[in-house]
């Protein structure tokens, strides 16, 4: 009999999100089956099965999980609310700058996944929006207690996305570049009111 570390389990369990958040994000939902799942795990299907039911729980299972946009949103340390606005900003632009794009796709599943999502089930989409909603929250965050407007913080996510969305599908086209400028000169707009 095979005896296993006592964290064996969570351990293949991390692994096949982590496998699976790479491989959804670079190929779709749909262009990934689990045996690529369990390949890039390096496990078996029975393990897959181990631990979830289905593809689409494992979806569920990444969009759960960590995500950058959102780490880094928490890790601004300013103390007044204009300094941490102003870093929201620079987040926000970093997170379209062009020497970025490439990384931030493979990187951000909120970006990444959001058409397979708005196909997937109602618990891919749940979870989903609690990771919307976390960046919109640090987006609102200020010092104190202080929150910028909801709708800002919400348009100010939704350029970000949407202006990256549009920069990779146009490829070498300058116009996604275009969109993406302009996304950040509002998103700026938006995120710090001193500049409105």
């Amino acid at each position: 009999m095979v005896r296993y570390k006592p964290n064996h389990k969570d351990t293949s369990r991390q692994r096949l999100i982590e496998a699976a958040a790479a491989l959804f994000r670079r190929h779709g939902f749909n262009g990934v089956g689990i045996n690529d799942l369990c390949g890039a795990a390096g496990l078996t299907r029975g393990a897959f099965y181990g631990h979830f039911a289905s593809k689409a729980q494992l979806l569920a299972a990444v969009l759960g999980g960590a995500h950058d946009f959102v780490r880094r949103l928490r890790a601004r340390s300013a103390t007044t609310t204009a300094e941490l606005r102003t870093q929201a900003v620079s987040v926000a632009q970093d997170y379209l700058a062009p020497r970025n794009r490439q990384a931030v796709v493979a990187g951000c599943s909120i970006a990444s996944l959001a058409v397979d999502v708005m196909r997937a089930d109602e618990q891919a989409q749940a979870t989903y929006a609690e990771a919307v909603k976390a960046v919109v929250d640090e987006f609102r965050r200020g010092a104190n207690g202080e929150l910028l407007d909801a709708d800002k913080a919400r348009a100010a996510l939704a350029l970000c996305v949407g202006g990256l969305l549009i920069d990779n599908a146009c490829g070498a086209d300058r116009e996604g570049s275009r969109v993406a400028k302009a996304a950040q000169v509002e998103v700026a707009r938006l995120l710090n009111p001193e500049l409105g």
